[in-house]
């Protein structure tokens, strides 16, 4: 039998608040990351008399004298305005996507566009940690967290053992997959794991920690020794239990014909 070691020791920090996105004081194209469900803020222009924003050309919301005016395919969103800035509630992955800001002046006129990409991540969650004696001189750790575009960082003691970047690349000295929780293809709960192979021996504090543009979080586990993992030869174990069964086998097939022998033989 192998030996795992599932260490859920807790809460260190996960980063979330409210995103903030300015658009008040440029006319260049912005690039927003929201979290998903997390409240989105926007710093809007002041001179503006009517502020509208589009999506695919199609209208979102109308902001004239600090009211929001929702359109009619975008009721799930929550909006109001908080001293001059507009909030955003309930924000989903399907509305990540490309935006217009159009800025029109007191005669109604049209004077200024603002473009704008706006990307929904889910957060990470807290990473779960796994050691895995696969012998007394090799053990196996594994971290894995929800979220979008996880980055991992494992350290032993003062020791940095790998890092990722994101988005997520396999890397020679260890291995990376991500996979997906569900089937919808909106708000999709995405699993990335990292491992890596250790010498048995090894002890120490191992630190995961993981982040996105919009998280982080991380989990401190005690490393243990496999010096006295005496089980953990997954083959050796298997062609005992083989053996086992075979010897079974053949001592009820004895038995079977020493029966048949006497009942044909009174």
């Amino acid at each position: 039998m192998i030996f795992i070691y599932m260490i859920l020791t807790a809460l260190v920090l996960t980063a979330i608040g409210l995103m903030e996105c300015d658009v008040s004081e440029t006319t260049k194209a912005q690039q927003c990351i929201a979290a998903l469900g997390e409240p989105l803020i926007f710093h809007l222009p002041t001179t503006a008399k009517m502020i509208t924003l589009k999506k695919d050309k199609n209208n979102v919301l109308n902001i004239v004298n600090n009211k929001v005016a929702l359109d009619k395919g975008n009721q799930v969103l929550s909006a109001f305005i908080i001293d001059g800035k507009l909030r955003l509630d309930n924000i989903m992955k399907k509305h990540s996507g490309d935006y217009q800001w159009e800025l029109f002046n007191t005669l109604g006129e049209l004077s200024e566009k603002i473009q704008m990409h706006l990307e929904i991540q889910a957060t990470v969650t807290e990473p779960v940690v796994f050691q895995t004696c696969l012998s007394p001189e090799q053990m196996e750790v594994s971290c894995s967290s929800e979220g979008d575009e996880v980055g991992f960082i494992l350290r032993l003691d003062h020791l940095l053992l790998m890092q990722t970047r994101t988005p997520i690349q396999s890397q020679r000295s260890w291995t990376v997959d991500t996979q997906s929780l569900t089937t919808d293809k909106q708000d999709k709960a995405h699993i990335s794991n990292v491992s890596i192979s250790l010498f048995g021996l090894l002890t120490g504090n191992l630190v995961c920690r993981v982040w996105n543009n919009v998280s982080r979080d991380e989990k401190v586990i005690h490393l243990k020794s496999c010096k006295d993992c005496v089980s953990c030869c997954p083959v050796l174990t298997i062609a005992l239990k083989t053996s086992v069964a075979t010897l079974l086998l053949l001592m009820a097939l004895c038995v079977c014909l020493r029966y048949l022998s006497k009942t044909r033989n009174p």
